[in-house]
């Protein structure tokens, strides 16, 4: 970044870090060693914070994936925390970051794919095809959610982003609240206020981030 014989940009795509967690709980079998490897990974002199609920790792539902799903949200922790470090960095960026990071709202893409689309390839000095703005537009505009993992297709958008609403618990969306509150506060998720208002879906918990 620092090599003034580049001109390097920066584009991070962001997502909302609750269903960053759902999607790590539903691959639990294919990422379970690579959440094992993030939770080891946590500074041991920082101050934990505990679940909140103590009997959470095993839920009560051993069939759901007890031990990895509780690893899969122990995760979420050391990359919130990672994440927050980063767009605090982007917040108020160095002499050699201005004008070279952007942040990219995955629900944004999804939402208004062909706009943000534009300031992706604007940011970049590059004009968009016909081409990729109907591939981004079917990408978005599928007839369903895949329950599958790793598995790229088409999907129907207002699904795409409300899923984690109904796959997670409403104990586990506040857990990783708690993990996550600083890069959520800094990207424009809104936080939860009980099970009614996770459950309903009109409202969006999207606002502009501060980024």
């Amino acid at each position: 970044m620092r090599d003034p014989t580049l001109d390097l940009k920066v584009i991070h795509l962001v997502r909302d870090p609750r269903a960053v967690a759902s999607s790590r709980i539903r691959s639990r079998h294919g990422l379970i060693r690579e959440s094992l490897q993030v939770v080891r990974s946590r500074d041991p002199h920082i101050h934990r914070m505990p679940f909140l609920d103590a009997g959470h790792k095993l839920g009560g539902k051993k069939e759901a994936g007890g031990g990895s799903d509780y690893h899969a949200l122990g995760a979420m922790e050391v990359i919130c925390s990672s994440m927050a470090k980063t767009l605090q960095t982007a917040l108020h960026p160095p002499d050699w970051l201005q004008g070279n990071y952007m942040a990219v709202r995955y629900e944004d893409l999804v939402v208004e794919p062909i706009k943000t689309l534009r300031q992706v390839y604007g940011f970049v000095n590059l004009a968009v095809s016909p081409e990729m703005e109907k591939f981004a537009l079917n990408m978005t505009s599928g007839p369903g959610y895949s329950s599958k993992p790793f598995v790229v297709s088409a999907r129907n958008a207002t699904q795409a982003l409300s899923a984690w609403r109904t796959a997670l618990s409403y104990q586990q969306i506040k857990q990783v609240e708690e993990y996550c509150h600083q890069p959520m506060a800094l990207l424009g998720y809104e936080r939860v206020g009980s099970p009614e208002e996770v459950k309903d879906l009109s409202r969006t918990l999207l606002r502009k981030p501060r980024l």
